[in-house]
C-alpha cells in the first residue's frame, strides 16, 4: 500500500438552487423540484453538483426520469445559472457566487468542501510549497470576499495528517 497524501483545505463554497428574482414558483427544497413539475437545467454527469442533485433526489423520492429538463446538461455554473435567468428553466443546483453575478435569487441547499491532495513524495517540492505559501495570503482572502458564497476560514490548514 502506497504512503497517503496530504490532504490541505482550499475552501468551501455554497451550493443552492438558483431561482428567479423573488422566488416566484416558492421553491424551498428539492421536492419541490417534483411536485412542482419545475424543469431544470442540469450540470454534466461528473460533475460534484450533479452527484449532490442525484443523491437529493434520491433523499427526496424522486425519480430523475420525472424530472423535466434532467437530460439537459451544462459543462459550468455559469451555463446554468444563464439558462434560469433566460426562463429556460426555472431553476438549477449551483453556487451562490454565480445568483450574484447573474442577479438571481438563491436558496441554500448546502457547503461543498474543497481539498488539494498533495503527494507525500512531492510535498516539499520548491513549487508546491510556493502554491501552498498562496493559500492564507492576504490577496487570496480579497479575491474570495469580492465573490459570495466561498469561506476560505481553513484554506491551507492541513486536514490530514493532523497533529497528534
Amino acid at each position: 500500500m502506497g504512503c497517503l497524501p496530504a490532504v490541505i483545505n482550499f475552501c468551501r463554497r455554497e451550493q443552492g438552487f438558483l431561482v428567479r428574482n423573488g422566488n416566484p414558483l416558492g421553491i424551498k427544497v428539492v421536492l419541490d423540484i417534483g411536485t412542482k413539475r419545475l424543469t431544470i437545467a442540469n450540470r454534466q454527469l461528473e460533475s460534484s453538483t450533479r452527484v449532490l442533485l442525484d443523491r437529493e433526489l434520491e433523499k427526496a423520492g424522486l425519480d430523475s426520469k420525472d424530472v423535466k429538463g434532467y437530460d439537459r446538461e451544462f459543462q459550468s455554473h455559469l451555463e446554468v445559472g444563464l439558462e434560469v435567468l433566460a426562463g429556460r428553466a426555472d431553476t438549477a443546483l449551483s453556487i451562490r457566487a454565480v445568483a450574484t453575478l447573474l442577479g438571481l435569487d438563491f436558496v441554500p441547499l448546502r457547503w461543498e468542501r474543497f481539498d488539494l491532495l498533495v503527494p507525500k513524495d512531492g510535498f516539499f517540492a520548491k513549487g508546491v510549497q510556493l502554491f501552498l505559501e498562496l493559500l492564507p495570503s492576504s490577496e487570496l482572502r480579497r479575491l474570495a470576499d469580492e465573490l459570495s458564497g466561498y469561506d476560505l476560514s481553513c484554506c491551507g490548514k492541513m486536514m490530514y495528517p493532523q497533529k497528534s
